[in-house]
């Protein structure tokens, strides 16, 4: 029986809208320069016209929508089904992770001692430890998940790769989320980057591991 899919869908639509109805209620009160990226003691050196901030608050989230809506129609294979509550969990939580970045940038520019940088890193952690989860239901497919050569090649390895590799995604998440709250800001782009880069790389190596031990008896046969 098919799944009713209209909440997940009705979430994503909200995802859409709730940023762009921020920005109207905010935008009297936001200056003429809105402050868009951060250095690593969360000062403000990158800034934006309050203008353009409908980009990020709604143009970017519906960009990630009609993308992630377009692209399972582009799988050769049809491996990528829209028409799943798995896909329409996935596409909420890019929707919602951009949207939210965009609405908490506009609360940054009403509260400039809001601790942005802290806030984005938590979502961040967040929204890779989410994306872990899914990456150990994922399907093969050409277009999301931990895509190798050997994952591509061979059905076992895409799926003990995400089995694992989804679960260390969601550890190097919630780990980051955690550490962004209580490390010094100075230090957390380098722990960032360790955690991303590492799990990418464990990932990467873990599954050429499987694709050689699979290819062994092969070899000795």
């Amino acid at each position: 029986m098919k799944k009713n899919l209209l909440p997940w869908q009705l979430l994503t639509l909200a995802a859409l809208v709730l940023p762009l109805l921020y920005l109207a209620y905010a935008w009297p009160a936001l200056p003429a320069q809105v402050p868009t990226h951060f250095d690593a003691a969360g000062t403000a050196n990158g800034y934006t016209s309050r203008g353009n901030l409908w980009l990020l608050t709604f143009g970017l989230p519906v960009g990630v929508a009609v993308l992630l809506s377009v692209l399972p129609q582009l799988d050769p294979k049809r491996r990528f089904d829209n028409s799943t509550v798995n896909f329409q969990k996935l596409r909420l939580a890019l929707v919602a992770f951009v949207s939210s970045i965009g609405g908490y940038i506009v609360y940054a520019a009403l509260h400039p001692a809001a601790g942005a940088e802290r806030v984005v890193l938590v979502l961040v952690g967040l929204f890779f430890a989410f994306l872990g989860n899914y990456l150990t239901t994922v399907q093969p497919n050409y277009f999301v998940g931990i895509r190798t050569p050997w994952t591509l090649e061979f059905p076992l390895v895409w799926a003990q790769t995400h089995r694992v590799g989804g679960r260390v995604f969601v550890g190097a998440g919630l780990l980051l989320a955690a550490l962004a709250l209580l490390v010094p800001l100075e230090f957390m782009k380098i722990v960032t980057l360790v955690l991303l880069i590492g799990t990418v790389a464990f990932c990467y190596g873990y599954s050429f591991w499987l694709f050689r031990r699979q290819a062994k008896p092969q070899e000795t046969a």
